[in-house]
């Protein structure tokens, strides 16, 4: 099964970087690969706290349409062993404003196959002494961690450049997903951002406010290389 959704992966990037390469005035072909001490998804461990890698391919067009796919390597201890985001939306440069809509497939491999659709709206804007983006979505499927349930969520990020060395960020994050019949969740982190040439180091530490085994607080080490 693996190797199924990785070949799939592969393809995807070998023909997205051909119609680039034909349409170079107008696509661009963006990605990165990376690796962590822990996979995250809202606060939530989907790696059960074990290392894990992914990545991700995106193309876009000039005019504001983009899609793609992220992959990751995840152990959610149900079986599931693959991650998957197919995504396409489009965004709005009005100046001062970056607005987003999007829509995306979440999938969760192993034993079978579970899907998730979901759709997004964002508005984010670089004041200068920082970079803030707010957005909410909507699963009317569920999760991969409370199928059936529906989720509504929100969240508001903030970068921060560290005063005389841009290279270095302040990240932080903060979270609400309203599930219908279920607990609701708040997650948040903070951490800091270093890049180095085409490579980001990044160190964190993410929680939420739930109480279980997938739920409990850490600090998470990472590297990504954007290409």
């Amino acid at each position: 099964m693996k190797n199924i959704f990785i070949g799939s992966a592969l393809v995807v990037a070998a023909s997205a970087g051909a119609f680039a390469q034909d349409s170079e005035s107008v696509w661009s072909l963006d990605g990165y690969v990376a690796l962590a001490t822990d996979y995250r998804d809202r606060g939530l461990t989907l790696s059960d706290r074990d290392p894990s890698y992914y990545g991700s391919l995106s193309l876009s067009h000039e005019k504001g349409w983009f899609f793609g796919v992220d992959a990751a390597r995840i152990d959610d201890q149900r079986g599931g062993d693959v991650r998957t985001e197919f995504f396409a939306g489009y965004q709005i440069d009005a100046g001062d404003f970056i607005y987003t809509l999007s829509a995306e497939v979440d999938a969760i491999h192993g034993n079978g196959s579970q899907y998730y659709p979901e759709f997004k709206a964002s508005i984010a804007r670089d004041f200068g002494l920082a970079y803030i983006s707010s957005g909410f979505s909507v699963a009317p499927d569920g999760r991969w961690n409370t199928p059936d349930v529906d989720s509504y969520y929100s969240y508001v990020d903030l970068e921060v450049p560290v005063p005389t060395m841009p290279e270095l960020t302040l990240i932080t994050h903060v979270g609400y997903d309203i599930r219908d019949g279920r607990s609701d969740l708040w997650d948040w982190s903070a951490g800091l951002s270093i890049f180095v040439n085409d490579f980001e180091l990044t160190l964190t530490f993410e929680d939420n406010s739930l109480d279980n085994r997938l739920s409990n607080g850490q600090f998470i080490v990472g590297t990504k290389f954007y290409f």
